[in-house]
């Protein structure tokens, strides 16, 4: 029987979520200008088409795409797949701290990222929680916290 990490699209949601990510990066990179007159901050050009959110919010759904899978597949391999029935439900920080990630500043990151994915993804237009975020950045914090979890359990 093949071993379960061969035949899983784990690696593929990443490199979605890595390649999307750069493309946000490069498109909103193309889309600003120094201000003409020499002071601080950029001249922003509008992007009718929203290509660089339309980047960021790929980028976001499959960082969560590789969280879940990432975490379903060690979690199994390490405790079985009735401890993971478990888990299943619980949120990544639970399955995180199982799985022996436990600093605080990653758990904040998976908090924010928890939170603002479920906002974006799930959009309710008319709940407003009174905090404006943009996908550019917030996809930063799914990239950095993608890095993050993957060095840590290479």
């Amino acid at each position: 029987m093949p071993d379960p990490i061969s035949v899983t699209n784990v690696e593929i949601y990443k490199a979605i979520a890595d390649e999307a990510y750069q493309e946000m990066v490069q498109l909103m990179e193309a889309g600003r200008r120094p201000k003409l007159d020499g002071s601080a901050g950029w001249i922003i050009t509008y992007d009718s088409s929203h290509a660089s959110f339309k980047k960021a919010m790929v980028s976001i759904v499959f960082a969560g795409m590789w969280l879940e899978a990432l975490m379903h597949l060690l979690i199994v391999r390490k405790f079985g797949e009735e401890r993971f029935r478990e888990y299943d439900f619980k949120f990544y920080e639970e399955k995180l701290k199982l799985l022996g990630l436990a600093d605080e500043k990653l758990l904040d990151r998976v908090l924010r990222f928890r939170t603002t994915r479920k906002a974006l993804v799930h959009e309710k237009a008319h709940f407003d929680d009174g905090e404006i975020k943009t996908a550019q950045s917030e996809a930063e914090n799914a990239h950095e916290m993608l890095n993050a979890i993957h060095t840590q359990t290479q």
